[in-house]
């Protein structure tokens, strides 16, 4: 139902993909508007045999110094993700494990 609800996000103002993901990855800081509520969808292709995926969010008044909002693990190819959020940045820390990983990630907030 979650991600039924995350499938057919509307208003999505940032969108980072990245490709051929294969080691743990930090994105760059983003800025959004203070809100208590961030509604997340990650899409993944190639999360398949042994290959393994989880996102750890991060948030920041100054856009320098992050602290852990929580780290989330992704089972499945779309997920949904919805998390407190009350400082100005946030950014997103991919964790990749498992043997021979190599995966697209769609991150859209």
């Amino acid at each position: 139902m979650l991600n039924d609800l995350f499938y057919g996000m509307r208003d999505i103002n940032n969108e980072y993909t990245e490709v051929g993901v294969k080691a743990n990855k930090t994105g760059k800081a983003i800025h959004m508007p203070v809100t208590r509520q961030c509604n997340i969808r990650v899409d993944v292709e190639g999360i398949e045999d042994k290959a393994t995926l989880a996102i750890m969010f991060e948030e920041s008044n100054d856009g320098v110094s992050f602290s852990e909002i929580g780290t989330f693990p992704i089972p499945d190819s779309a997920h949904g993700i919805l998390l407190a959020k009350y400082k100005s940045y946030i950014r997103y820390q991919l964790i990749v494990g498992g043997t021979n990983p190599n995966m697209d990630v769609i991150i859209r907030f």
